[in-house]
């Protein structure tokens, strides 16, 4: 709890009353958001369980680090909750996506959008490998434990999303 309190001392007050606001906004929003577009309520829970799912893996994943591996967190460790919930909405946006705009269709079935889910979500693990391997050539120390931990959680949580979806909305 430290390294929160920590963080979060080190922070201004208009840091504070920003990302809070912006974390609560995404929080609140984006399942609305997906209840709206698909009137899916499995889809609407799978978006809320994937966002909260990140924060947990972010908790975990700080602590681990700190206790574990015995890490100093810095600063640029504040990213990490970013990236992990831009890659997390993008994860959620393709299959909200895809299903908004064949769920009209005739003959279209959950197995298809399943089928093109697990598609995205191995092409968004290349872009995600690739970049982070690519970040990580020119890095040490700090930074290339952040680019690690930041790549490992994000493909971490594409395939927990996966796995939320397939119990969701396929069953």
């Amino acid at each position: 709890m430290e390294i929160f309190l920590d963080l979060w001392n080190n922070w201004t007050t208009l840091e504070k009353i920003s990302g809070l606001s912006c974390f609560c906004i995404i929080f609140i929003l984006l399942p609305i958001a997906v209840k709206v577009i698909t009137k899916n309520k499995p889809l609407s829970i799978f978006s809320t369980l994937s966002l909260l799912s990140t924060a947990l893996f972010t908790l975990i994943g700080i602590v681990a680090l700190r206790i574990v591996f015995d890490l100093e967190i810095s600063h640029i460790f504040l990213l990490t909750p970013l990236v992990l919930l831009f890659v997390n909405i993008l994860n959620i946006g393709t299959c909200v996506g895809y299903y908004s705009m064949h769920s009209k269709r005739k003959g279209f079935n959950l197995i298809e959008l399943k089928e093109e889910y697990q598609k995205d979500s191995i092409q968004l693990t290349i872009l995600i490998l690739l970049l982070f391997l690519s970040l990580s050539i020119f890095l040490t120390s700090t930074f290339l434990v952040f680019i690690i931990f930041t790549g490992l959680l994000s493909l971490g949580i594409i395939w927990f999303n996966y796995a939320l979806f397939y119990w969701f909305v396929l069953k």
